[in-house]
């Protein structure tokens, strides 16, 4: 190699000997040996680290062979300090500065070729196999051309001669020159194919076919300072000082120049001429320019454009994906406080989040030139160059065409405004710095919602739309606006933040954000660009998304308090329908009004609405404080509702809880758990399992298969359709007030024209309303609706109540009939006692249509509980036929007799109806008659009220006896099915005309019919503590009290006549005698009158010092 490089430099030498310098720029001395570049600079003592330098980045024959040149020399200590600001401070650190200076700095390049070469050999022969001694080498290779691509920054294509360094008299004394530097992302393919000379530096590059630009200020200029500068920036600033020129061993040339202002010689500097070219000893290294994207991260002014560029990696088009490696670039760059003018915090939020890339490529694209009339570079004295007869030139971008005009060096004009900051040359272009931003007449940054969402911190919202597909369809795709009007409620980025969060709390382990939890069904984007399919209506996160989409604009002022808005989730559970999403609206925000949104005035599914909303084209978007969640089946949504726990309980004993949840499109309409309780005996009877059809049937009955939302219920009663089959009427009163009742019609149950076919006294009230479900609605009601075809008797009642003994004692004692709730026999009438006091079923059967008597009677059972039996002798009651008869119908209140009642029962009668649950309307010393009261004097039963809501029930007018056997306390009871006289089939699921006798003022259906002598319509069981013993009085109890008057008016007589004769007989012996005075009495009399006297005045008179008068 040092041969090769001995026969090179002879060449060298032949070849210079033939150069001569030419033109009045030539120096006037040229060094006596016409020297080379090469041995002009080995002639200095403080270039050595240059020359070693040379050396190893293989640049020594490009020296030789060049024909004119300018080499800016670094001196020793110039490339010292360098080196030491500039090395890795790590072993660890395998990237190396410039490519070439490691951890270990210059000392690993100032070793001899021969030696660097010999070292390199033995490193691959001890590498541990062949790929790893080819990396080695080439990583050496790639080392050395990074070394000699920074040497080729410091050479000129041609010589600088005496009046190219001479002040000038012109508006600035710094030059631009070209260096032999052709700027490339990577080590091109070396040697080149013969012929080519190996050392022969590239002809194309980053910069297209032009080398890198450098500044060069003259000396004695205030630009160049006393010896000139060599590579300022754009502003005239840094650079390295041309060197003193100590140290060269020879004298050099004369480099003096005049000073035009003190008209002296300037000392000589370190340039000196050779006969192919000129060496310029410089005090810093030279640094080529770096990337456009290191420039712009550098630039003060640029800030803002590095910030947005450091968010999007790659760029989007038309935009070249990687700004660092685009190759002779030219870029119009908006400087900071163009972006301030040009766009407000909204906008600029846009470009800044994650997903900008877009509206990034929109501003920065019609300032962005990639390759100016093919590859050139548009450094201000390109324009200048190919400024055509108008005056300016046109270059097309992706935006339109750029008008840009040069009228004076180092000025740029572009669409008529004055360019900042011109020619920042960078190692793939240059960089012109504009006060304002290139942008199209119209231009509008946030054209599409999504946009705007993306701009408000609504990134992740956003993020999910794209991964589900959904974004191009409601919230416009980049650069369009949709063309339908939507509503969006869109969470903030905090709000998917928080519930991430706790969902990873929840669940451990894996991955738990909301793409992944929501994966299934998902399809995104691929990366070819290719449009994916639409995701199946069934994806989690799709669904979950379009229920944040409203179909319309929706206004602030347009909300109201309990209102539905319908979304763009549609599913098969609701049929195809909208599912809806809650609105409340708080009382202190005025109706009807666009004012400011406050926190807290609005919210949207049960989150707060956050700010005013924005309108982004056609559509408004809301910015709301969580997630929204779709409605939950129908089980999951009652379970978070305490009272509704008895109606899931009972759908699970009943069985139908997969249908209830699986039901599409259905309305339920749920009793909560107090309505539950009022039906007390006959809840307990459905839940049994001998009841599980019946209890189907109530449940079914609480359903409809229609969605039933309140903000769209009319005025006036709608008939509606059950699951159970039956109907069921939904009435809205003006005041909006809803209810819900039996029909007045019901296939074999004909109540007449006006009363519910259950015979319920009261409609069921709604008490909570529009609750969604994933298939429909709930509203919650205060009352159980009881099908007017499940048929509750008091034998049922009594079975719910797990009492047995009475029920065996009644149907023993032929009072089944009671139980069963039918009419008796005429001969079962007989066998019990009732004849001519309990009609028999008549024969043939009379229709009437009177509504005082539309039901058949009815009966209240007081049933003792079994332990109140095992109280009671059963065996006397067992063998005596007549005494059970007795004992049982004292306990049975009929709801009318054939007879006249008592007084007692028609002056004590109840004056209200029964209270819901119970058959009886139970008041505070109310009488009511029994099956006892036409045989016996003691069958009418009282009641007292007991405690808070208690009741105390004995015989009326019992004296004396037991009080256990007279009194009872009352517990749960039930009301039975009431029983109409009529079957009729006709107009069923119609909704008769009431007639006007049976509504009150007002327009309110009167209840009167629907109970009758304080007993619901079907009567019922109550539960009492203790068994009633019919009252039987004693001789005593009969006339002790007839006895006890007779004796005591007898005494009462005796007592007057004795005292009467008394005083007759003291009266008589007084008679015909006159009292005489004495004259002793005389004197005692006067002696007291004066004692009296003396007595009151020592009353009134007060002593004096504790003494009497007498002292």
């Amino acid at each position: 190699m040092r041969g090769a490089v001995t026969l090179l430099a002879l060449a060298g030498a032949a070849v210079a000997e033939q150069l001569t310098f030419q033109g009045s720029s030539a120096p006037s001395q040229v060094h006596a040996q016409a020297e080379s570049l090469v041995s002009l600079v080995s002639a200095s003592t403080q270039h050595g680290t240059f020359v070693r330098l040379l050396q190893r980045s293989k640049s020594i024959p490009l020296l030789w062979h060049i024909g004119n040149a300018t080499l800016f020399a670094p001196t020793d200590d110039a490339w010292a300090k360098w080196a030491e600001e500039h090395r890795p401070k790590s072993e660890d650190d395998d990237v190396r500065v410039a490519g070439w200076l490691g951890a270990g700095g210059l000392d690993e390049w100032l070793v001899p070729p021969d030696e660097a070469d010999l070292a390199l050999e033995a490193q691959i022969l001890a590498a541990s196999d062949v790929d790893e001694g080819e990396r080695l080498r080439l990583e050496a290779d790639n080392q050395s051309w990074a070394l000699r691509q920074h040497i080729l920054y410091h050479v000129l294509n041609y010589t600088l001669w005496p009046s190219d360094w001479a002040p000038q008299n012109t508006s600035s004394n710094m030059t631009i020159e070209t260096t032999l530097l052709y700027p490339l992302d990577s080590e091109p393919e070396s040697p080149l194919p013969p012929p080519g000379s190996p050392w022969k530096w590239p002809e194309t590059g980053l910069l297209g076919t032009h080398g890198q630009r450098l500044r060069v200020s003259r000396p004695g200029t205030a630009e160049g300072g006393v010896r000139g500068r060599i590579g300022a920036d754009h502003a005239g600033e840094g650079g390295a000082e041309v060197w003193d020129g100590a140290g060269w061993e020879r004298k050099g040339n004369d480099t003096t120049f005049k000073d035009k202002d003190k008209d002296k010689d300037k000392a000589p500097v370190g340039v000196r001429w050779a006969r192919n070219g000129l060496v310029v000893g410089v005090e810093s290294v030279l640094e080529p320019p770096p990337s456009i994207k290191e420039v712009i991260r550098k630039h003060p002014s640029l800030s803002y454009l590095s910030r947005l560029l450091d968010t999007s990696d790659p760029l989007p088009p038309p935009l070249p994906p990687w700004l660092d490696r685009a190759p002779h670039v030219t870029l119009f760059a908006a400087s900071n406080s163009a972006f301030e003018a040009a766009f407000d915090d909204i906008e600029r939020g846009y470009l800044e989040g994650a997903f900008g890339a877009e509206g990034l490529s929109r501003v920065v694209s019609p300032g962005f030139v990639l390759g100016v009339n093919g590859d050139n570079v548009g450094w201000s004295d390109t324009w200048k160059k190919n400024k055509p007869l108008n005056g300016a030139s046109e270059v097309t971008v992706a935006s339109g065409n750029l008008n840009i005009t040069s009228p004076s060096q180092g000025s740029i004009f572009v669409n008529g405004t004055a360019a900042e900051t011109v020619d920042i040359f960078a190692s793939n272009g240059v960089i012109h710095v504009l006060p304002q931003l290139l942008l199209p007449e119209g231009f509008e940054l946030l054209n599409s919602a999504e946009k705007v969402l993306l701009s408000r911190n609504a990134t992740r919202f956003v993020s999910l739309l794209r991964s589900a597909n959904l974004s191009s369809t409601y919230v416009g795709v980049p650069g369009k606006k949709t063309k339908k009007e939507f509503t969006i409620l869109a969470p903030t980025d905090e709000a998917i933040e928080a519930l991430e969060w706790w969902i990873n709390v929840g669940v451990p382990g894996g991955d738990h954000s909301m793409q992944s939890l929501a994966a299934a069904g998902l399809q995104t984007a691929p990366d070819d660009g290719t449009k994916p399919p639409p995701p199946e209506e069934t994806s989690p996160l799709a669904a979950l998304l379009k229920y944040h989409i409203v179909p319309g604009q929706v206004a602030p002022k347009n909300l109201e308090d309990g209102m539905l808005l319908e979304t763009e989730l549609k599913t098969a559970a609701l049929g195809g329908a909208r599912q809806r999403v809650h609105v409340e609206v708080s009382e202190r925000r005025k109706p009807g009004t666009d004012a400011t949104i406050e926190d807290g005035e609005i919210s949207i599914g049960g989150a707060l609405v956050i700010g005013s909303p924005i309108k982004s084209g056609k559509s408004v978007i809301y910015f709301i404080s969580s997630l929204l969640s779709p409605p939950l089946d129908v089980l999951q949504t009652a379970v978070s509702d305490l009272q509704l726990s008895t109606y899931i309980a009972a759908v699970y004993a009943a069985g139908l809880e997969r249908s209830v949840k699986a039901n599409e499109g259905t309305t339920y309409f749920i009793p909560r758990n107090k309505a539950f309780a009022q039906l007390g005996l006959a809840m307990k009877y459905l839940l049994l399992p001998e009841a599980r059809e019946e209890l189907r049937r109530t449940l079914r009955y609480h359903s409809v298969e229609k969605l039933v939302y309140t903000t769209e219920v009319e005025d006036g009663k709608t008939v509606l359709e059950t699951q159970e089959g039956g109907n069921v009427v939904l009435e809205s009163s003006p005041n909006k007030t809803l209810t819900l009742s039996s029909p007045y019609k019901w296939a074999g149950h004909d109540s007449g024209a006006s009363l519910p076919a259950n015979g319920e006294l009261n409609p069921a009230a709604f008490v909570g309303i529009d609750s969604l479900t994933e298939t429909g609605v709930i509203h919650a009601v205060d009352s159980v609706i009881l099908p007017a075809d499940v048929d509750i008797t008091a034998a049922k009642l009594i079975r719910g109540s797990k009492q047995r003994v009475m029920a065996d004692l009644m149907v023993k004692a032929g009072l089944g009939w009671v139980l069963e709730g039918r009419e008796p026999t005429q001969i079962e009438l007989e066998r019990v006692g009732l004849d001519g006091f309990v009609r028999a079923r008549p024969k043939p059967w009379k229709a009437d249509n009177s509504t005082e008597d539309l039901a058949l009677p009815s009966y209240t059972v007081l049933v003792p509980t079994d332990t109140a039996f095992g109280r009671l002798n059963l065996t006397h009651y067992l063998t005596n036929n007549d005494a059970l008869l007795e004992l049982l119908k004292l306990h049975i209140i009929p709801s009318s007799l054939d007879i006249a009642l008592p007084k007692g029962s028609v002056e004590k009668g109840p004056k209200q109806p029964p209270k819901d649950g119970y058959p009886l309307a139970l008041e505070d010393d109310v009488v009511y008659p029994t099956l006892l009261t036409p045989t016996a004097r003691y069958g009418q039963l009282a009641f007292r009220a007991f405690g808070a809501d208690g009741f105390i029930v004995g015989i009326h007018n019992a004296r004396g006896g037991s009080n256990n056997d007279n009194a009872a306390q009352t517990g749960d009871s039930g009301r039975a099915s009431v029983r109409w006289k009529h079957s009729r089939d006709d107009g069923i699921t119609g909704i008769h005309t009431i007639a006007k006798d049976d509504k009150k003022e007002g327009g309110e259906i009167d209840n009167g019919p629907l109970w009758r002598g304080g007993m619901s319509l079907g009567g019922g069981v109550i539960i009492v503590d203790a068994v009633l013993i019919p009252f039987n009085p004693g001789w005593f109890e009969r006339w002790g009290w007839l006895v006890l008057t007779v004796a005591l008016t007898t005494a009462a007589v005796a007592l007057t006549g004795v005292s009467f004769w008394w005083w007759w007989s003291t009266n008589r012996k007084n008679e015909g005698y006159e009292p005489v005075d004495t004259e002793g009495e005389r004197e005692q009399e006067e002696a007291a009158r004066s004692w009296r006297r003396t007595n009151r005045n020592s009353m009134s008179v007060p002593a004096v010092n504790g003494n009497d008068e007498d002292d």
